[in-house]
């Protein structure tokens, strides 16, 4: 039997799948609809932060209300990622699954890399057959679409914390998880499905506008041309060592890089070993100076956030004031909860560690949780001085220890605004819902985690930095790290 090469198995899955896309009833959308609403509802216990319940009903009610008498997989997942992005909440995820997810991930896309910077998009790689568009260029427009509309129509459905626009721009640029986020997932469904491109550009360093039809491209083909004609990795954040660390003794300073809050035992040394061995050195060595890079940390692990703190703050520390509960009790939910055995949908109560507040929210009663106790600062607690680079993509428990480091220390922070809200965030444990006709999987926190030593501060705001970093497209293809460089001249500065 003679096989196919891969490519062309590749096609034949990509034209199948365009031939029988996902297409749902007036009924079985209306059916996910109401259950979408009714999770949100029951579970989320921030879903009136930033709007009034009113706005909320008359957005539901609006939605469901255009559903016609068939609709497309793709515009019903359009439609749940604006719903879901109107909450502002970052950890409330928006995930095809099945078929549809197949269309996501197999659909034909730009093939360009893209660079947001003050709303505006730039080329960073091209990696069309052609490689018509040079690095540098400004992208004007896209298939009739200037790019102010094109950024504005997809941020209507970029999930983030509160008022964060920094993440929003971080994530458009992200090429990773193409089911969840980036600019082709966000194009696709929210601005135009086609698989040529027009573009017009303007390029670098010329004033002349130029218009040239780029065909679409597989993900794959993509990342091989990134890979072949720029040598670099699509997937290197993933395969770099988190946590690192290099010392600059004569210089007077180390770096400790954290880019990522999980653990991957193929890639990362053992997390606690490293911070041990870091802080030992810069106390044994007498270091004044420590550069923390939290950049494209996109949070996970609690345990991360607490050790790290505990060689950052002199005093005892615990991550959260107080933890609140949405419910105890999600078996109204049981027909849609996926990820979760039916014996977890009643949470245990029996020595009562949540008090119940209200009808829709749950305090806990005692320190039950590592997380709610004061844990001691290590003999190694660092005592120099700090400085925290950060952006957008800082996230979750990473944007949580930014916050937790802006109250307890006299740091400088240097970028741009974290990704994550100052006061805590709705994160921790999910309660799943699969959509049962259209199989989109919404991942939904039942917690607020409100921080400990909470101080005045703009709700909905992440930390902002002492020192904003913005990039111009010279500094991008010249490859400098502009963050890093103002931390090391404020140490130079200091010294005089």
């Amino acid at each position: 039997m003679k096989t196919l090469p891969i490519l062309a198995i590749l096609f034949n899955v990509i034209a199948l799948t365009a031939q029988n896309p996902v297409v749902l009833s007036k009924e079985e959308a209306m059916e996910d609809f109401k259950w979408l609403r009714t999770s949100l509802e029951y579970v989320h216990p921030r879903l009136y932060k930033y709007d009034s319940r009113e706005a909320f009903d008359s957005r539901f009610d609006s939605a469901y209300n255009s559903i016609r008498d068939s609709t497309t997989g793709l515009d019903f997942l359009s439609m749940v990622s604006k719903i879901n992005a109107s909450v502002n909440c970052g950890h409330l995820y928006t995930i095809p699954q099945g078929k549809l997810k197949e269309q996501v991930l197999n659909k034909k896309v730009l093939p360009l890399y893209l660079k947001v910077i003050n709303n505006e998009l730039f080329v960073r790689h091209s990696c069309s057959e052609e490689k018509s568009i040079p690095q540098g260029s400004k992208i004007l427009s896209i298939n009739g679409k200037d790019t102010s509309e094109i950024l504005a129509l997809m941020v209507e459905g970029i999930a983030t914390d509160g008022y964060i626009e920094t993440r929003k721009s971080r994530l458009i640029e992200r090429y990773l998880f193409y089911d969840i986020h980036g600019f082709d997932l966000y194009y696709h469904l929210h601005v135009d499905r086609s698989i040529s491109f027009e573009v017009t550009y303007q390029p670098y360093g010329m004033a002349q506008r130029k218009t040239v039809k780029l065909d679409g491209v597989s993900i794959g083909e993509r990342k091989k041309l990134l890979q072949d004609r720029y040598h670099r990795d699509e997937e290197a954040w993933l395969k770099k060592a988190s946590p690192q660390f290099e010392l600059f003794e004569d210089e007077n300073y180390g770096i400790l890089t954290v880019s990522r809050s999980f653990f991957d035992e193929k890639v990362d040394p053992d997390y606690d070993t490293v911070l041990s061995e870091t802080f030992e050195t810069l106390k044994e060595k007498k270091i004044g100076n420590l550069i923390l890079d939290l950049r494209n940390n996109e949070g996970g692990s609690e345990h991360h956030q607490i050790e790290l703190m505990s060689y950052l703050y002199n005093k005892p520390f615990k991550l959260y004031q107080n933890i609140y509960l949405s419910h105890l009790d999600f078996r109204p939910l049981k027909p849609v909860v996926i990820e979760r055995d039916s014996a977890d949908f009643l949470f245990n109560n029996d020595d009562e560690y949540m008090r119940k507040l209200g009808n829709s929210l749950w305090i806990n009663n005692y320190e039950y949780s590592r997380n709610l106790r004061l844990q001691s600062p290590k003999s190694d607690v660092f005592k120099g001085k700090l400085y925290v680079l950060m952006n957008g993509i800082s996230f979750s428990s990473a944007a949580d220890i930014i916050s937790d480091i802006k109250k307890t220390t006299n740091a400088t922070f240097i970028g741009e605004e974290s990704g994550g809200t100052f006061e805590g965030p709705t994160g921790g444990n999910s309660i799943v819902v699969q959509l049962p006709n259209s199989k989109i999987m919404v991942r939904i926190s039942p917690n607020i985690q409100m921080g400990y030593m909470y101080q005045k501060h703009p709700i909905g705001r992440g930390v902002l930095p002492d020192y904003e970093v913005e990039y111009s497209i010279e500094d991008v293809l010249a490859g400098r790290d502009l963050e890093l460089d103002r931390a090391k001249t404020l140490i130079s500065e200091n010294k005089k």
